[in-house]
């Protein structure tokens, strides 16, 4: 009598603009866990081709791709059916089709690069932290955002059967909203910098934007890069712009509840808040969410969490290969 396999290995990736993450990870057909078995992470610039970046993630992992069961790309950009493409470039071609044929890949998917953050919130296998003390409707929407190099968002819905509903919408580059009642001094920076710059959300909260908060605040300084800013801030010299990101990132936070009522809950993530959690500890931040008083009642039920897991995407990119490629 054969034993039958409940394990099955789904290999993941995390692919941004500059550097890719992969993983194994270990999925359980009887008990539905999931155990990240082993990472490793590559700079693209080490490699010169999607091919050679392949091989690597190959050797790193000690997996060939064709041998996992099933295999899940969350990545920044468009994937057309044949090539993965973003507006920034990436350093290389990225023909995913041609090479998944040649290296006889399993079923593969290639998709939205926070639609595996979102699906790692539909399962218990991942840690987040409480930023309030609301109960998860389970069934209601959620939204996870990032703020990282870009500021990523998605929705969806889990269903009863522990299959899902994925929205497709787009945040990060609509206007900065307006701030109605914030503190008389946020509310002075708040005016002065909308006349200046009418900025996006993305552009003030993701990539240099906190840099360019710094120097707004501070037209003088010399600081230059966000390594620099972002030193500053773990030192404690720049409490000033921290506490100014913060209120915007809470700004972001009430924008987007407002957009989802997200009974699911609000699931922060991305490298820039992820390196400055402290900047959940800031009163502005709380103050940017309740800037706008409408439906504040029914908002201050929705969770919010920051979902701090390092294995949270390879976990949620093998959450929707289980759902959507081993079947």
């Amino acid at each position: 009598m054969s034993i039958l396999n409940t394990e099955k290995n789904i290999l993941v990736w995390d692919l941004g603009a500059t550097k890719c993450a992969a993983a194994i990870v270990a999925y359980n057909t009887q008990t539905r866990n999931f155990i990240c078995k082993t990472s490793c992470h590559i700079k693209l610039s080490a490699v010169n081709s999607l091919e050679a970046l392949i091989l690597m993630i190959e050797d790193k992992l000690n997996i060939r791709h064709k041998d996992a069961d099933a295999i899940c790309i969350g990545a920044a950009g468009i994937y057309n059916g044949v090539y993965l493409h973003l507006d920034n470039g990436y350093p290389y071609d990225m023909p995913f089709a041609a090479l998944a044929k040649a290296f006889e890949w399993p079923e593969f998917a290639i998709i939205h690069d926070y639609t595996p953050v979102v699906c790692g919130t539909f399962t218990n296998d991942t840690h987040s932290k409480k930023l309030n003390h609301c109960e998860i409707d389970v069934y209601s929407r959620r939204v996870a955002f990032g703020v990282g190099t870009g500021l990523g968002l998605k929705d969806g819905i889990l269903l009863p059967n522990g299959d899902f509903w994925l929205g497709s919408n787009e945040m990060g580059h609509i206007g900065v909203s307006h701030a109605i009642s914030a503190p008389q001094p946020l509310l002075e920076i708040h005016h002065a910098l909308m006349l200046k710059e009418s900025p996006s959300f993305e552009k003030i909260l993701s990539g240099r934007g906190m840099l360019r908060l710094h120097q707004f605040i501070f037209p003088d300084t010399t600081v230059e890069t966000p390594e620099e800013i972002g030193k500053l801030i773990k030192d404690g010299k720049a409490n000033e712009t921290l506490g100014l990101f913060a209120f915007y990132l809470g700004l972001f936070t009430g924008t987007v509840q407002l957009s989802f009522m997200p009974g699911g809950g609000i699931w922060i993530t991305g490298g820039v808040v992820l390196n400055h959690l402290g900047v959940f500890d800031r009163p502005e931040f709380f103050q940017g969410i309740e800037v706008s008083p409408a439906y504040l009642t029914q908002r201050n039920t929705f969770p919010l969490r920051v979902l701090d897991d390092p294995n949270a995407t390879f976990i949620g990119a093998a959450y929707y290969a289980s759902k959507r490629l081993l079947l």
